[in-house]
């Protein structure tokens, strides 16, 4: 397992001009800017590194990204969704989002033994670059999965979830923390 100074310390190398904040012994938030085609984008990333008998699924462990600035904006009515690949809630903080989705949390994508300056800064860039495509075309030409039926559109249980909820996660619904026993 990368610690959390490991952490801190390759991103400094890696990425100088972003800040870091340590609020807890296992904690670290960083602040930086990623300008992957015409917009410049400050995220916050905040990571805390896990105690081995957690026992947390992935989810809950990844690194938590979110863009400050500027807002992200949403397409109400859109095919794939108002704003996909995020989350809305997230199980790890009480504050609400939207935070990015990078990872898929089932196929094992990031785990404490990855530098977050090799996976979640550049996923961060290629999400960015993705949204920056839907936001001008309407579709999400990233990978990653959605809510969809058999036939690759959206469920109706996803599109009236979104449109009366805001997030189309049982989990954000029910508050479920997605920890494992």
């Amino acid at each position: 397992m990368i610690t959390v100074g490991e952490q801190v310390s390759n991103m400094a190398d890696v990425f100088p001009g972003w800040s870091c904040e340590r609020p807890t012994k296992r904690t670290a938030v960083w602040i930086g800017q990623l300008q992957p085609h015409k917009t410049i984008y400050t995220l916050r990333v905040e990571y805390t590194e896990p105690l081995l008998p957690e026992g947390r699924s992935a989810l809950y462990v990844q690194p938590l990204v979110e863009i400050l600035n500027p807002k992200l904006k949403r397409r109400f009515g859109n095919a794939e969704g108002s704003l996909p690949h995020v989350y809305v809630a997230h199980p790890r903080t009480n504050r609400i989002g939207p935070f990015l989705c990078l990872f898929d949390d089932k196929k094992s994508q990031w785990t404490s033994e990855n530098l977050i300056s090799n996976t979640t800064i550049p996923w961060a860039s290629n999400w960015l670059s993705c949204y920056e495509s839907w936001l001008a075309t309407g579709t999400w030409f990233g990978t990653g999965k959605h809510i969809q039926t058999e036939s690759n559109g959206r469920s109706a249980i996803s599109a009236l979830m979104e449109h009366y909820y805001a997030t189309t996660s049982y989990a954000a619904l029910t508050g479920y923390t997605l920890s494992t026993p």
